[in-house]
């Protein structure tokens, strides 16, 4: 008989964020609620990504509990339990872990109890603008004949568009609102790059991708700050080369570590003239960037001091021909002044149901056709 006064311990990992876990919650109605908000005490665990919730049974006896759990190359898993099940801080027997995508049909009418309005505000705009931009990048895929490839750490931008379901119940089994908040601000930072990436092709009339790696099929390479160039397109102006996360070498985002202040090396689209199948051939060349495009999803209040930090950083360090800020939201007119002002073309509410992609295709065709 197991004790209803009895005090459970359960151990949660903490520190890897979606290659950690597990994160336990209890269903309470259609509601995932966090372990945490049970128990009467938390302590540290035996080791430094442990942490251990000491929770009455009486709370929560007989309420069906689900953990997360991921692996370090980031795959999804879950398992079903109650709290008469915990033994020694992890259940014993009665479910085992199943890959999350298996059991979603289980908890499709599950939420997450959310407290942050911030949050609450991403998932909505997630849902109603970047679903929509996930599913037109897709779609530019079918249609070209190329594959999305996404390589190092990018897992769950992979949820993403394979299945935005799936994506939600990953990346909100962080136990806190912060981490989900900066989970899903960096998934929906590499869709805004992917969808202003595929609206750059289709203004430059790409007719084909390229496949430098023989893999037997065109694709598009995914990484932040990758040795391999994105992709390569075939266009009535020749063949261009397209970066996402453009990184000149590996270690030069760790130079703000020696002068003691950020450094900005990482722009978001990069586009020059010739076939480059690696960044280090482009270096090489020594020719000049053709076109950098900045993309910012967030309202311009979020990002305004990276005018000064990154974006003329970026016009002074990298010297591109043609340097554009893609943002999603408005830009204040006097930003948008002082930008132009320092030779910085501005394009504002760029999204799926804005009207301003044909003033893109124009700065792109004026600046790439002038030799």
């Amino acid at each position: 008989m197991f004790e209803s006064s009895k005090i459970v311990k359960v151990i949660e990992g903490r520190g890897r964020g979606t290659r950690g876990g597990p994160y336990v919650y209890v269903v309470e109605g259609n509601e995932l609620v966090h372990i945490s908000e049970y128990a009467i005490r938390t302590l540290s665990g035996k080791y430094r990504d442990q942490i251990v919730y000491e929770v009455p049974v009486e709370k929560v006896k007989g309420k069906i509990i689900y953990c997360f759990s991921f692996s370090r190359s980031g795959g999804a898993f879950l398992r079903k339990c109650r709290i008469e099940d915990f033994h020694n801080g992890r259940p014993k027997t009665y479910e085992y872990y199943e890959s999350l995508h298996k059991k979603i049909h289980e908890i499709r009418g599950l939420r997450f109890k959310v407290k942050d309005p911030t949050l609450a505000e991403l998932i909505s705009e997630f849902n109603q603008s970047f679903i929509q931009m996930i599913n037109e990048i897709r779609e530019y895929g079918r249609k070209m004949g190329f594959e999305y490839l996404f390589m190092g750490h990018l897992a769950r931008l992979e949820n993403a568009f394979k299945n935005p379901e799936l994506y939600y119940f990953t990346f909100m089994s962080l136990p806190n609102d912060r981490s989900r908040i900066r989970s899903l601000k960096n998934t929906r930072k590499w869709i805004y790059e992917l969808w202003v990436l595929k609206l750059v092709c289709e203004c430059l009339q790409v007719s084909k991708f390229s496949d430098p790696l023989s893999r037997g099929k065109p694709y598009w390479w995914i990484e932040q700050g990758s040795s391999f160039s994105t992709c390569i397109g075939e266009t009535p102006l020749g063949e261009l080369t397209f970066w996402l996360e453009f990184q000149p070498e590996k270690g030069a985002h760790m130079m703000g570590m020696f002068i003691g202040k950020r450094v900005a090396v990482r722009p978001d689209i990069v586009i020059v003239r010739g076939r480059f199948e690696r960044t280090k051939d482009f270096i090489d060349s020594g020719k000049a960037i053709d076109v950098l495009i900045e993309c910012k999803e967030d309202p311009f209040d979020r990002w305004k001091d990276e005018i000064e930090s990154q974006i003329l950083q970026y016009k002074k360090n990298f010297r591109p021909k043609l340097l554009i800020v893609a943002s999603l939201k408005p830009i204040p007119a006097n930003v948008r002044s002082y930008l132009q002002s320092s030779g910085i073309e501005v394009i504002d509410n760029l999204s799926p149901s804005g009207k301003n992609i044909e003033i893109l295709c124009n700065l792109l065709h004026a600046k790439l056709m002038r030799r």
